[in-house]
């Protein structure tokens, strides 16, 4: 009889793996349940589709007839309630599957979940208070902007969905406030790139209101009126989104009794839990930073969708393994690119390196043309063993393909010098002379 592999969660995990599963193993029956009507979705396109700059197709991808043409079956609309391990079974609530479920090998693709800290009153069925860690969100966010027209938004965090729905908003007319409880935005870039994205703030009209930690909230007939904080002031406005940061999304498997260490799903490099054949993968677990060894939080769809095809070929009894990550990421904010990857400098001299950083500049094209723009990096690197170890860009094109070679470098440890003998592309219209590898082996290795 053909192997069942059950997956619970239709987000890019879970469908990247059943999709090449599929396409490895096409003997084997792989089984989709989740409890939305999408499938193949993705978070981070989100509040561009908000914005009205992205169209819905690009936040759902495919349809879950797509992928019972492929073979896959799909379960939209089911609620998995239960997880019965011993057994090897799933209680599930739906139309077409009301009740137990088997499977050979499970596959938990669940994602994260906004973090809403402990504050009076909350209610997550107050219609004009939100989060977006899902596409049904997003939904639900626009068609409020669309049908009820709000005026004024209060965004709570500024980190990387905090300041995309700050632009989503602005972008739709309203009057926006960022709330943060920090003294600061973007902890992990320096002060003067954090100081570029305040002037930003301010070009744009943007409120910001630092130190200030939201307690409680007052609401009317169904909506919330004014947030509280610490301090005492309080803030009013149409519409709300707590952007506060995500969490892994464990709350099936506290609901079916599993042991969770420090609340979290411990996994190998095979994505095995403790459990035997139940897998994990996703914004649901942790990941092996490869600098550092430490278990860390990286809920990237891109992440999770390579996660999705090695698992795939696990499954398909291929011999592979997960490596980690280093951190890498990209975000914008207006016409300001940001990316990053790898360690700040405070976090390399906790480690024990010999810690030195440099800035030098990116250019995609020869300053002398109109449209050329410019980016600057800051690189952190080992003094000692001349490697990098970390690097922040900040401009307005290229920002990410930068921060890609320098994450090359990082995760295969190749030295300063040896990046300055890649033989990079140069030409007037596309690339300086300078790479910024280039001159950051020019300033490190004197």
């Amino acid at each position: 009889m053909n192997e069942t592999i059950v997956i619970i969660g239709g987000g890019a995990g879970g469908m990247t793996t059943a999709s090449q599963l599929k396409k490895i193993s096409p003997e084997k029956r792989v089984v989709v349940f989740d409890k939305g009507p999408y499938v193949s979705w993705a978070g981070c396109p989100t509040p561009y589709y908000i914005a009205e700059e992205l169209p819905f197709k690009s936040v759902v991808h495919f349809t879950p007839e797509f992928f019972r043409g492929r073979g896959i079956e799909i379960y939209e609309n089911h609620k998995v309630i239960k997880i019965d391990k011993e057994n090897k079974k799933i209680m599930v609530e739906g139309k077409e599957i009301n009740g137990e479920f088997g499977y050979d090998k499970l596959v938990l693709s669940l994602g994260g979940k906004s973090f809403v800290p402990k504050i009076k009153n909350y209610n997550n069925k107050l219609e004009n208070l939100f989060k977006l860690s899902h596409a049904v969100e997003a939904e639900k966010i626009k068609d409020y902007i669309d049908n009820k027209k709000p005026k004024k938004a209060v965004v709570v965090g500024s980190g990387f969905i905090g300041l995309e729905m700050a632009e989503a908003f602005k972008q739709r007319g309203l009057d926006v406030v960022i709330v943060e409880a920090m003294d600061k935005i973007f902890p992990t870039l320096n002060e003067n790139f954090r100081k570029i994205l305040l002037d930003k703030m301010k070009e744009k009209d943007i409120k910001l209101l630092l130190n200030e930690k939201v307690v409680e909230i007052k609401n009317k007939d169904n909506k919330v009126t004014k947030l509280i904080f610490e301090s005492g002031n309080y803030i009013e406005a149409d519409i709300f989104l707590l952007a506060i940061g995500l969490r892994p999304n464990l709350d099936l498997l506290i609901e079916s009794g599993f042991e969770l260490e420090d609340n979290k799903l411990e996994t190998n490099e095979k994505f095995e839990t403790k459990y035997k054949d139940i897998y994990a993968l996703g914004d649901m677990v942790y990941n092996k930073n490869l600098i550092t060894k430490k278990e860390v939080y990286a809920p990237f769809g891109d992440v999770a969708d390579k996660q999705g095809i090695i698992l795939s070929k696990i499954l398909s009894g291929k011999n592979v393994q997960w490596r980690g990550i280093i951190g890498t990421f990209a975000t914008s904010f207006f016409d300001i690119k940001i990316a990053k990857t790898g360690l700040t400098y405070d976090e390399a001299l906790k480690e024990g390196y010999n810690v030195k950083s440099i800035n030098v500049t990116g250019v995609p094209k020869v300053s002398g043309f109109k449209d050329s723009t410019k980016g600057t990096m800051e690189i952190i690197y080992d003094d000692d063993k001349k490697i990098i170890l970390g690097a922040s860009m900040l401009g307005y094109e290229a920002v990410a393909q930068f921060i890609d070679q320098v994450a090359i470098a990082i995760t295969y440890k190749i030295s300063i010098e040896d990046l300055f003998y890649v033989d990079y592309a140069y030409s007037p219209t596309n690339a300086s002379v300078w790479n910024p590898l280039v001159v950051a082996y020019r300033k490190a290795c004197k």
